[in-house]
């Protein structure tokens, strides 16, 4: 004797009810149908969401030219970022940014660059600030692999398991002596990676020589050493960290073209880490 309970035996978020079916109607068609139009939904939701975020930075980038009192306005705070969104929405957002990198790409291309959406680590849920200061609380509470293998050696020279990008030199500097603290005894150094008082060549050949639990610095330095050959390994390489901050003039790392294309070309595109990033060795966090 069969019992009617209103839905299937499918575990697909839809409850069946057989008289919203004509006789002969394939059901598992209309399912299919159901799972379509809840998919699409949650795509159209998601690139809204993306949409707004956009709106909301091009709507306060021309607030830095506000002067009061020969001063930049800061009435913005720092919390107006992507860093703070579900990690789907990141992932639709640097989508976006490759729009604007490679203007001149069909859809298609495009699509052949994206970055899966599992590659983003959602830190939505952190509440703390986001300031330098913060970032040991901030890698314990979201990373704490990451916290974990920071104190250990890894096998080879130059092979760093955190890269940790930022638009400027001296931000990268000051995060740099956060992550000294974070060190164990024989983890390694921590390595500045910016052009600022130092030659490439000097780059390739500190790292060919020393053991480095993490390297700081800006896309454009990080980029030219991944493609420096023998130079920065990735065999240790499990997170990369945006520094997402907006600055006085309201503009992050996405924001400025030099900075973005950097990003987007020299690390994102990269083939090895790509590669790396694709299949779920390296993550991708935004701070």
């Amino acid at each position: 004797m069969s019992h009617n309970t209103g839905g299937d035996d499918l575990e697909d978020g839809f409850d069946i009810d057989s008289e919203n079916f004509s006789p002969g109607e394939d059901v598992s068609q209309v399912v299919q149908e159901l799972a379509k139009e809840k998919k699409r939904k949650r795509k159209k939701k998601r690139k809204a969401e993306v949409s707004t975020l956009t709106s909301e930075a091009e709507h306060i980038q021309p607030q830095a030219k506000r002067r009061k009192t020969g001063k930049v306005e800061k009435d913005m705070s720092e919390t107006l970022t992507v860093a703070l969104q579900p990690s789907t929405v990141q992932a639709e957002y640097f989508y976006s940014l490759l729009g604007k990198v490679h203007k001149n790409s069909t859809s298609l291309e495009l699509d052949d660059l994206r970055l899966p959406d599992a590659a983003f680590v959602d830190s939505h849920e952190y509440g703390s600030s986001r300031d330098i200061e913060h970032l040991p609380q901030f890698i314990a509470q979201v990373l704490p692999v990451l916290k974990t293998r920071l104190t250990q050696r890894s096998a080879n020279k130059g092979a760093p398991t955190l890269l940790l990008i930022t638009s400027s030199a001296l931000r990268a500097t000051e995060f740099t002596r956060i992550l000294r603290g974070m060190r164990g005894p024989k983890s390694g150094e921590i390595a500045k990676l910016f052009a600022r008082h130092f030659k490439l060549e000097e780059h390739a050949q500190y790292l060919q020589n020393h053991h480095v639990c993490a390297g700081v610095g800006t896309a454009g330095r990080i980029g030219k050493l991944l493609e420096h050959a023998s130079a920065l390994s990735l065999n240790a390489l499990t997170h990369i960290l945006i520094d997402s901050h907006i600055d006085v003039k309201k503009r992050s790392i996405f924001d400025i073209p030099e900075t973005r294309d950097a990003l987007i070309k020299n690390i994102f595109e990269n083939t090895e880490l790509k590669q790396s990033i694709v299949s779920g060795k390296v993550s991708i966090v935004l701070f």
